[in-house]
């Protein structure tokens, strides 16, 4: 999980990505020891570079800065090919010096956004990752359909050896229950069943040693909510 994003599996990253490579992109993280989606994630993008993100408003998709440029993206489908609707991106704003970025519809999406965290989940409370990434590591095998495992949330502070600050999402993991290649700027939400919330976009590894198959490091939402609001109403 610590490949820059526009290198092959095999180059080493300075920044701690989730990353594999697709086309001519690189792609992120993916759910090792999930299971197939048990529902429709209208706010689930599958983004043409590889990477995951989420619908949070009408024209707006969180993703991680670390995936780079998309040109489009598949929303509200259960599968990376087909389904849902595709959306042509036309601009991207990072925050800066943050993973966080936010990518610009050129046309309103007719699918449902996701509310998105005003705090960060308590440690020891459940979360939901959802990805299109490797469901093993280091033998990667990937599925084309969605993905989703429920995990717990740890202390912040579990993640500090990722990058991890105190408004950052740790989320727990081993070899067999962990994001992946693959699913990198994708979700981490709380809630129900049509009833999400989202709390962190996936940034990598959660400690200063791991690529898969350990804990995970989410960009938190809340922290940059004031940030993210101003985007969508400008």
């Amino acid at each position: 999980m610590r490949r820059v994003l526009l290198a092959a599996l095999a180059a080493c990253a300075a920044v701690l990505a989730l990353a594999m490579p697709a086309s001519a992109n690189v792609a992120q993280p993916h759910i090792i020891g999930g299971g197939d989606a048990t529902e429709t994630y209208s706010f689930m993008v599958s983004l043409d570079n590889g990477c995951g993100g989420s619908l949070v408003a009408a024209q707006w998709i969180v993703t991680a800065h670390h995936c780079g440029d998309a040109y489009s993206g598949r929303i509200g489908s259960t599968d990376n090919s087909f389904g849902g609707e595709v959306g042509q991106i036309d601009q991207v704003i990072t925050k800066p010096g943050t993973d966080l970025t936010l990518m610009h519809l050129s046309q309103p999406a007719q699918s449902t956004p996701v509310p998105m965290a005003q705090s960060n989940p308590a440690a020891g409370s459940g979360v939901r990752l959802i990805g299109w990434g490797c469901q093993s590591w280091p033998d990667c095998q990937t599925s084309s359909t969605l993905q989703e495992i429920d995990l717990t949330i740890l202390p912040s502070s579990d993640c500090a050896a990722g990058g991890g600050g105190s408004g950052d999402v740790c989320v727990s993991g081993d070899y067999a229950h962990s994001a992946c290649h693959g699913d990198s700027g994708g979700p981490a939400i709380v809630g129900s069943p049509g009833n999400w919330t989202l709390v962190g976009e996936t940034h990598g590894p959660g400690d200063n040693g791991g690529e898969c198959a350990t804990s995970t490091l989410y960009t938190g939402i809340a922290q940059y909510l004031t940030w993210i609001n101003q985007q969508i109403r400008s």
